[in-house]
């Protein structure tokens, strides 16, 4: 440790504390480190809600199989909710209604199950069916 001495005060002798530009540098540092991780952090989110929300369309299909076997009819989402085949409203990650196609137009499913995806429009590209495995 190195001592000096003052013989009046000067702003050399009493800068004890850090300057604005050193905590601005260290500000910047947080930020950009807090930013890549929330960049990260997003896209992991993103990525499971669309896991969610295909286990979600799969499940509802396997909801309408099951309807159809014991009552032989095609089920809306109020006939599975009031049957008890589901606990509550088929809705995706995003919070929008799952649409439910019955009969199927594609095999083996008896039934299609349609989430129209993040961007909530029907007939785009990150729509989630349950007919693409």
């Amino acid at each position: 440790m190195q001592m000096t001495f003052c013989a009046r005060r000067t702003a050399t002798c009493d800068a004890n504390g850090f300057t604005l530009i050193e905590i601005m540098v260290v500000l910047a540092i947080i930020g950009l480190i807090t930013a890549a991780i929330g960049v990260a952090i997003y896209k992991k989110y993103r990525d499971a809600q669309i896991k969610v929300t295909q286990m979600q369309v799969q499940h509802l299909v396997a909801d309408v199989s099951q309807y159809l076997i014991m009552k032989n009819r095609c089920p809306t989402a109020e006939d599975l909710l009031a049957e008890q085949y589901v606990t509550q409203s088929p809705r995706d990650a995003w919070g929008t209604a799952i649409v439910i196609k019955c009969p199927g137009d594609h095999e083996p499913d008896p039934a299609d199950a349609i989430s129209w995806g993040p961007d909530k429009k029907p007939d785009t590209a990150d729509d989630i069916k349950s007919w693409v495995h």
